[in-house]
């Protein structure tokens, strides 16, 4: 990948992997990376301490990739923050962070930094994503937040022949970050482990001025949920209910946080009363929903150490 720079693209650019479990995926990703028309990066595989001894196999596997091993699961804002962190102690400008369980269009990474290089005040870009579903695929884009619902949307492609449309957030499972905004934001909070860290940065950057950008004619699939899937589905649920709590909390105080509290208190209400009729599996959920507000409750955050269930 190292090429010769692109007169129209001089920053230095990497794009990086996260990989944990799933080799399989990371492969097909890795694959279609190295078919980027993008004159000149460089790829960085981070690995997650994958359980499964994945990451040393793909480190053999693809010898002209970097590679990063974590000795411990830092999740996907710490593994995140540690790969980021490394682009940029080498000279990385812009870093494009991917799912191990997305796959890119040839030209992504092209469309993404013609915005970039454009865009003096843009902190994050993003890809249109396409997610398979039983209608063949569907689309993603731009991300709001409704601060009295506690609750954060997707938007589906609102114009296709726009260069690139602001929005509150976009997916953490494609994101050009610029390195100074990052650095600036001082990266990913840590204390989310998974999930809502991506919307939080991108709030996080747009009230420090940094625009948060979703670029519709860059595209990416993603399978979604690759690492949380089977038993592990108990993962989502948890975080899910902690770091809601702790996203619209650190973000609306005093009499402005009570629509969002009413919110997330009366979907547990509706779960408490639910699931305890629906299985095993709804018993997993409520017992991780639960242990999820306590903790939040509790102030215990990062990884969790009570979904050994």
């Amino acid at each position: 990948m190292n090429t010769a720079p692109d007169p129209q693209h001089p920053s230095k650019v990497f794009v990086a992997v996260l990989h944990y479990t799933g080799p399989e995926n990371t492969r097909a990703c890795l694959e279609s990376v190295k078919k980027l028309n993008f004159k000149d990066f460089e790829i960085l595989v981070t690995d997650n301490c994958s359980p499964d001894g994945s990451g040393k196999l793909i480190a053999q596997e693809y010898p002209d990739c970097h590679h990063l091993s974590l000795p411990e699961n830092l999740g996907f804002a710490g593994g995140s923050n540690a790969g980021i962190n490394w682009c940029i102690e080498r000279g990385a400008e812009w870093i494009w962070i991917l799912n191990n369980d997305t796959e890119v269009d040839p030209s992504a990474l092209s469309q993404l930094m013609e915005i970039a290089v454009k865009q003096n005040n843009a902190g994050i870009i993003g890809a249109t994503i396409y997610t398979p579903d039983k209608s063949g695929f569907s689309r993603s884009g731009t991300g709001t937040i409704d601060f009295k619902k506690a609750k954060t949307f997707e938007r589906g492609v609102i114009d296709d022949n726009a260069d690139f449309i602001e929005c509150q957030w976009v997916s953490g499972c494609n994101m050009l970050i610029r390195a100074s905004a990052f650095r600036q934001m001082q990266g990913f909070d840590e204390r989310y482990f998974l999930y809502f860290e991506d919307t939080d940065l991108c709030w996080r950057m747009n009230q420090a001025n940094w625009k948060c950008l979703f670029a519709p004619k860059a595209r990416i699939t993603h399978a979604g949920g690759a690492s949380t899937q089977g038993k592990l589905a108990v993962w989502r649920s948890y975080y899910y209910t902690r770091n809601r709590l702790l996203f619209f909390m650190k973000n609306r105080r005093g009499a402005a946080a009570i629509p969002a509290l009413l919110s997330i208190y009366s979907h547990l209400l509706r779960h408490l009363l639910v699931l305890p009729f629906r299985g095993e599996d709804g018993r997993r959920q409520l017992k991780a929903e639960l242990l999820g507000l306590s903790d939040y409750i509790n102030g215990k955050f990062g990884k969790a150490t009570c979904l050994d269930f």
